[in-house]
């Protein structure tokens, strides 16, 4: 009989197995952690100073995406510095200047027994030049999310992600996590899934799952179906679970313009039964799902780079505004809409957000507790076209 604690044990191994290296074998990790831009004249390329680093990079991710740059930047001659893992070589040499114009340049990464290598692309480039330089500034102007761009995660081809652009992810969900608890289950099976029938073209279905004997182990029974804009770090999802997602996190959620709506679609239908996080049935208690978005100071009173977690995505002082769909509980007939205007903790500064310091979080889930893990196994909440109304 294997001991639960053992278990957790092996687990916890598993999930480390995501670098390129071997316990066996000294000296041969070929990992990238952190990646920086030098220049000799910052403020004239970075919107700020955290905009010039990419810190803690997970070892799974080979596409390193810097944040845009100013207009107008050259990105013709970009020296990109390096810090690998220990004894690791890179080539080109960290610190030698590249051309970005053409798209991402390709680095490989050698470990120090020459016995592995990882291929890493890094992607810079600058911030196309405002199209529409007249459009009045109370005149709205929309962004578009339709989740018909959805794939398996390239790395294990288990799980479902999403886009809006070409290279990287802008969305993220626990469905990694997922993994982590339920290795066995199919792409389909996660909490996260793409709807192919949705209310116009593909949309997203999150649903409430069990975690199976894993869960019960670590007293997270249930995931919560969830979607949301920014990072999930899957090292942290057993550990310290609320520290696992970034919401708002990667510099395809800075912005520069003022949110005023938050509009889409959805249906949500509640599980049978609610119970809390020991598996206790809480009688009378209905599930309901959530839909919001954040907006919040990207930026920290140290100037490093800042997202929100789990336990402080509502309650964080650097949040500055916030739109929230109200009591999303059980629809009927079909597709609801829902439209909720942004509402103003305090104004944003011109200057801040001219220069890219407030950045957006849009966050979805099927069960409103569920980074608590409370909830009820088979709620569902469906969305489709979900867009923001923004003013310059």
């Amino acid at each position: 009989m294997v001991k639960p604690f053992s278990l957790i044990a092996i687990v916890a191994f598993a999930t480390t197995l995501t670098s390129c290296f071997k316990d066996e074998a000294p000296n041969n990790e070929c990992d990238i952690v952190e990646a920086r831009i030098q220049v000799e004249n910052p403020d004239e390329v970075f919107f700020q100073q955290s905009n010039a680093e990419l810190l803690g990079i997970e070892s799974t991710k080979t596409d390193l995406i810097f944040p845009d740059l100013r207009p107008n930047s050259d990105v013709t001659a970009l020296p990109v510095y390096f810090k690998t893992t220990p004894g690791a070589t890179v080539s080109p040499e960290s610190g030698s200047a590249q051309n970005f114009a053409n798209g991402p340049v390709t680095y490989v990464v050698t470990s120090e027994d020459g016995q592995y290598s990882r291929t890493y692309r890094v992607f810079i480039k600058a911030e196309e030049a405002n199209q529409n330089p007249d459009q009045p500034e109370d005149q709205l102007a929309y962004i578009h999310y339709n989740f018909e761009n959805y794939s398996l995660d390239p790395a294990t081809s288990k799980f479902y992600m999403w886009s809006d652009y070409e290279n990287g992810y802008n969305w993220a969900t626990g469905n990694p996590g997922f993994s982590i608890a339920r290795g066995s289950a199919k792409p389909d099976q996660y909490p996260t899934t793409p709807l192919a029938e949705g209310y116009d073209g593909a949309a997203v279905k999150l649903e409430t799952c069990d975690t199976g004997p894993f869960g019960v182990i670590v007293n997270m029974r249930i995931a919560a179906g969830n979607l949301f804009t920014g990072v999930f770090d899957s090292k942290s999802a057993t550990k310290e679970p609320l520290m696992a997602t970034h919401f708002g996190d990667g510099s395809y959620n800075q912005i520069n313009y003022r949110p005023v709506t938050l509009s889409g679609y959805y249906q949500y239908t509640p599980g049978a039964t609610f119970k809390d996080k020991n598996a206790k049935v809480v009688e009378g208690r209905i599930d309901r799902g959530d839909i919001y978005a954040v907006v919040f100071r990207n930026v920290d009173s140290e100037g490093k780079a800042f997202y929100l977690t789990g336990d402080n995505v509502l309650t964080s002082p650097q949040i500055v505004a916030l739109a929230r769909v109200p009591n999303v509980v059980k629809t009927e007939g079909g597709w609801k809409k829902f439209a909720v205007d942004f509402n103003y903790i305090r104004e944003l500064d011109a200057a801040i957000l001219a220069n890219k310091g407030y950045s957006m979080a849009v966050v979805f889930t099927s069960s409103i507790e569920g980074a608590a893990f409370e909830g009820a196994v088979g709620s569902t909440l469906l969305i489709d076209k979900v867009s923001i109304a923004y003013k310059k």
